[in-house]
């Protein structure tokens, strides 16, 4: 790191840092806590704070410059310092230094310094953030990253067209966000970042017991922690980290044992009443000269995840329930050329960190995707499990009618193999209506030489199969049949078989 003095001080400018005060805004709460655990609470010049900040985002970049020394009038190498990555996509300031002609070229007559320089208001506004009435200065994006060009994030845009007014405190946070913040890049093609939002006491044991070692366990140019699987969406790249995260709760080689409990209270895993609700903030944007914004998304039913996270792990059993579990959502991917198609992940990724209906885009993935590769194999073990209970416990199917259609379809899979008769099943995919999909019916009974089972045929109010809707009968009906025709197709399965057909992640 390389700290430099800042040319303009401001001493009469000051802020006291403490956690008693929260504005309510994630970003910069987040900065808050950073800076009360970088400096201590207390009262402090601006120019002290901004110093501390920049001597954490500053880094040597391995090039190195020459200036003129007026002194002895020969140039003299220097180190090159910019902004760390993935700040210097936000940070846009430059080091600056006055210059010379020496030799008919012009050099700094110094390094040049980087400043993270405020100006103030003589006037009191009101703060944006926090409603002070105090000097403000105009926020620039570097301290408060949702104020952009409205081509490229409008949502943020439209409260910031006047401009947006900060106080010292929350503009000097706003410059600390960044040191709180978890990232994660996928080359070019994306960078995501999260924050978790509380009140600024939990934030703070969050930060020191959970986030700090677990990002310290990776920083590269990937990221500042480690996940199960990522990719260029997301919703996807969330449900890695929420994994990851939920990893921790019961067993951890890499947190202490309080920073276990407390993930573990956070998330709602202890049977005591658990503190202020967590809310998860994450952004994507794509990387380029600077950072362009794309998706925003605020999580805040993370106690209900950890529940359902909870309940597949108990359903999958088995001595690695937790690689099973990330098998079954990593494995919704295709290979195309040297890079891998993610977006069946980020759809069935989205629709369960809504709790909203993944079927459709595994059924869509099966038969689009994984039916037509070459040599394809069936969906990985744990899988039809974690539907299951998902049918069940969040879209409310009949248990007895989950066991009927996984019966069933298990029949015919194989009947459909041992007849070379995939195009049936292709039908009962592509069935648009119930008609359709009881003729589909009637088919499989006499090709296949299949009974199929009355609960199928319980036609209720509002086209509902045995209280369901009956294209979710059909869509849990295919999803069965395919992968049974495909584990057919692969000949008598290994001992929980999913080891054999994982993808490798690519990633």
């Amino acid at each position: 790191m390389a700290g430099r003095n800042i040319s303009r001080k401001q001493p009469e400018i000051q802020v006291q840092l403490d956690q008693e005060h929260p504005t309510g805004n994630f970003w910069v709460d987040n900065g808050l806590v950073a800076l009360c655990d970088l400096v201590g609470e207390g009262t402090y010049p601006v120019d002290k704070i901004l110093e501390e900040v920049q001597q954490r985002l500053l880094q040597k970049t391995g090039n190195v410059g020459e200036y003129l020394d007026e002194n002895t009038g020969e140039l003299r190498e220097y180190e090159k310092v910019n902004w760390v990555y993935p700040t210097n996509l936000f940070i846009k300031v430059s080091g600056n230094a006055p210059k010379k002609k020496f030799s008919g070229k012009e050099y700094p007559i110094h390094p040049p310094c980087f400043e993270l320089g405020l100006r103030f208001s003589k006037n009191q506004k009101y703060c944006d953030v926090c409603g002070d009435l105090a000097p403000v200065t105009d926020a620039k994006m570097w301290m408060f990253p949702f104020i952009v060009d409205p081509g490229k994030f409008g949502n943020f845009y439209s409260r910031g067209k006047r401009g947006i007014n900060l106080c010292p405190r929350c503009a000097v946070a706003g410059a600390a966000g960044y040191l709180n913040w978890l990232w994660v890049a996928q080359g070019r093609d994306a960078l995501h970042f999260f924050l978790f939002h509380s009140d600024l006491d939990e934030i703070t044991r969050l930060r020191r017991e959970v986030l700090h070692p677990l990002s310290l366990l990776r920083e590269s140019r990937g990221g500042n922690i480690g996940l199960p699987f990522s990719g260029p969406y997301l919703h996807e790249t969330t449900l890695g980290l929420l994994l990851e995260l939920f990893s921790h709760v019961r067993r951890s080689e890499h947190l202490s044992e309080e920073g276990r409990k407390l993930l573990a209270s956070l998330l709602g895993a202890e049977d005591s009443l658990p503190p202020a609700p967590l809310t998860l903030y994450a952004i994507t944007g794509k990387p380029g000269q600077a950072f362009n914004m794309q998706v925003f998304r605020e999580f805040s039913h993370l106690h209900a995840l950890y529940r359902l996270y909870e309940a597949w792990i108990k359903a999958l059993g088995g001595d690695n329930p937790q690689r099973t579990l990330t098998n079954v959502f990593r494995q919704f991917q295709t290979r195309e050329g040297n890079q891998y198609n993610t977006l069946w992940r980020e759809k069935i990724a989205w629709a369960v960190l809504e709790f909203s209906d993944p079927l459709p885009y595994v059924e869509a993935f099966l038969f689009d995707a994984r039916a037509k590769e070459k040599n394809p194999f069936p969906l990985s073990w744990g899988t039809e499990p974690v539907l299951d209970h998902y049918a069940k416990e969040v879209l409310n199917v009949d248990e007895n009618l989950l066991r009927v259609l996984g019966g069933f379809g298990h029949s015919l899979g194989t009947a459909a193999h041992e007849k070379n008769e995939m195009g049936l099943l292709y039908g009962l995919r592509n069935a648009k209506n119930l008609e359709e999909f009881l003729r589909v019916l009637n088919d499989i009974q006499f090709r296949l030489e299949l009974t199929v089972p009355e609960k199928l045929l319980e036609i209720g109010q509002g086209e509902r199969v045995a209280g369901s809707p009956w294209v979710r009968v059909k869509t849990m009906l295919s999803i069965y049949a395919m992968n049974n025709y495909l584990r057919a197709e692969k000949g008598p399965k290994p001992e929980q078989g999913g080891s054999a057909n994982e993808q490798s992640a690519g990633e």
